[in-house]
C-alpha cells in the first residue's frame, strides 16, 4: 500500500476524538498501523492535556504500542516533573503489562518502580500498585514489603494486589500481616478482609 492509499493522520486524530470507542480504538490501530512514528509523538503530547477525555484516549491508544513503547514512557516519567504526565505513563504500563511480558525491561522497570512507590501521591500509588499487580507473582516480594509500609493507603492497596496473584504463600503472609501488633489497625483488618475473600 502506497503512503497516498493511508488514512491522514488528521482524519485518524477526529476519529479518536469520535464519542464512539469502538471508533477510537480503530483509529488508535490505524495510527500504529500507518503512522507510528507522527501519531506517537502527538500521543504523548496529549497526555498533558488538560482535557481529560482527550488524555485517557491518548493513553488507550499508546497502550497499543506495546512493549515497544516500555522504554520511552519510564524515560518520560523520569524526565518530566509535571504529575499528570507521570500518571499517564504509568496507566500507558498498567495496560502495556496486562498484555505483555515485560522482564526484557527488568532493570528499568525496578528503577521506575523503586521511584513511584516513594511518592506519596494518591493516583501514583494507587497505579504503580496495579502495574505490580499486572506484573504477577514476580511482583511479590515487593507488594509483600509494601504491606508493612506507613502510608496506610500504599500497605491497603498492596493488600488488594496481593489477594489477585494466585499464590500459595500469600494467605500465611496475610494471616500473619492481620495479627501484626506493630501495623496501624486499618492496615490488620483489610488483611483480615483479604483472607475472607481469599478463602471464599
Amino acid at each position: 500500500m502506497i503512503k497516498d492509499n493511508y488514512p491522514s493522520l488528521e482524519s485518524l486524530f477526529n476519529d479518536l476524538d469520535h464519542p464512539n470507542p469502538n471508533i477510537n480504538k480503530q483509529a488508535a490501530i490505524q495510527m500504529y498501523r500507518y503512522w507510528p512514528k507522527e501519531s506517537k509523538a502527538r500521543l504523548i503530547q496529549n497526555l498533558n492535556s488538560t482535557n481529560v477525555d482527550l488524555r485517557r484516549k491518548s493513553v488507550k491508544a499508546l497502550s497499543l504500542f506495546g512493549k515497544d513503547i516500555t522504554t520511552e514512557l519510564i524515560n518520560i516519567y523520569f524526565s518530566n516533573t509535571n504529575y499528570i504526565i507521570r500518571v499517564s505513563c504509568l496507566k500507558i504500563l498498567v495496560i502495556v503489562a496486562s498484555n505483555h511480558n515485560l522482564m526484557d525491561f527488568r532493570e528499568e522497570i525496578n528503577k521506575l518502580i523503586n521511584s513511584a512507590i516513594k511518592d506519596d501521591s494518591t493516583e501514583i500509588t494507587l497505579t504503580i500498585i496495579s502495574f505490580l499487580r499486572q506484573i504477577g507473582k514476580d511482583s511479590l516480594p515487593c507488594l509483600k514489603n509494601l504491606c508493612r509500609d506507613e502510608n496506610v493507603l500504599r500497605a491497603k492497596a498492596a493488600i488488594t494486589a496481593i489477594i489477585e496473584i494466585s499464590d500459595s504463600s500469600t494467605q500465611e503472609f496475610l494471616k500473619n500481616i492481620s495479627i501484626d501488633s506493630s501495623l496501624d489497625s486499618l492496615i490488620r483488618d483489610s488483611a483480615a478482609e483479604a483472607l475472607k475473600i481469599k478463602v471464599n
